[in-house]
């Protein structure tokens, strides 16, 4: 890698190729498939942010909205893991509450498997709170948490 700083920005159709290898590497199962990064892309109602380091892109974070809806849905933040515990994930969570702030959101909801223990980690330290659990949500049969954050005073799990 040429450059060391992180530089976050919203993702393209062009990333598409860059998207498929990261999630290659970050995930060993539940992977997107190119048709789903294309629709993610180019016809959902999403906000899709990729952390590019010089010219290799090694992080990227999905946010669904629904029209009328006050609630975002994390739908997926993937980082390299030869760079984990560099701030990336952290980088790329904390864009997406500014989106859903930006948005008029009340609260922030995700998906997490129970046996990832940093992801988790990084969500209870920016205040997410599990509110439920999901039985055999992954493909593999994992069982997986219901995670949210309010933000606003307003709103109520």
């Amino acid at each position: 890698m040429e450059s060391t700083v992180a530089e976050l920005r919203q993702a393209s159709i062009d990333d598409l190729e860059d998207l498929l290898r990261l999630e290659e590497r970050a995930f060993i199962s539940d992977r997107f498939s190119r048709a789903q990064y294309r629709y993610l892309l180019l016809r959902a109602n999403a906000t899709s942010l990729v952390v590019t380091i010089g010219d290799e892109l090694v992080g990227t974070a999905i946010m669904l909205w629904r029209a009328g809806s006050k609630r975002g849905h994390l739908y997926t933040i993937a980082v390299d893991p030869a760079l984990h515990g560099q701030g990336i994930g952290k980088k790329l969570l904390l864009a997406c509450e500014d989106e859903a702030h930006r948005r008029n959101c009340d609260r922030i909801v995700l998906e997490v498997r129970q046996d990832n223990a940093a992801a988790i980690a990084l969500y209870q330290k920016h205040g997410y709170i599990v509110v439920g659990v999901i039985e055999h949500y992954y493909e593999d049969g994992g069982d997986g948490f219901k995670m949210a954050k309010l933000l606003s005073l307003e709103a109520r799990f």
